[in-house]
């Protein structure tokens, strides 16, 4: 896999600086692309599974808040912010998720923050109940 340029890197080092949890955060992905001008890129924490234990199995979504004050200022301009509250269909993976469109770096980025992490990306750690670890997968 080829590395991300060391603007973009930087770009989201400072977006996830502003992504806080209510306990502690799982790992945090991204996901980007560059589709003709415009770079896009998805932030997302990943889900944790239970492994042993009465709810051995189960797969949880972390829990977070975003400085959106933080996140603005990421950017040297801002052109719009939105959020979408839930799915549009079954299409669309990224769900419910506050999105961001702007400038940083001479670049003409479209930050998306998911709520829940796209299924495709599976599980980012692992808390094994019988041992108290928590297991990082990526």
């Amino acid at each position: 896999m080829v590395s991300p340029p060391s603007w973009l890197s930087n770009f989201v080092d400072s977006v996830t600086s502003n992504i806080h949890a209510y306990d502690v955060l799982s790992p945090l992905g991204c996901h980007y692309q560059q589709v003709k001008d415009i770079w896009e890129v998805t932030v997302f924490a990943s889900r944790t599974e239970i492994v042993g234990g009465p709810q051995d199995g189960l797969t949880c979504h972390a829990s977070f808040n975003v400085d959106i004050s933080g996140i603005l200022q990421c950017f040297s301009e801002v052109g719009t912010i939105s959020w979408q509250s839930q799915s549009l269909g079954s299409d669309d993976e990224l769900g419910a998720h506050l999105a961001v469109e702007g400038i940083c770096d001479n670049k003409q980025i479209w930050l998306r923050i998911t709520s829940t992490a796209p299924e495709r990306f599976g599980v980012g750690r692992r808390a094994v109940v019988n041992q108290q670890q928590i297991e990082e997968m990526w």
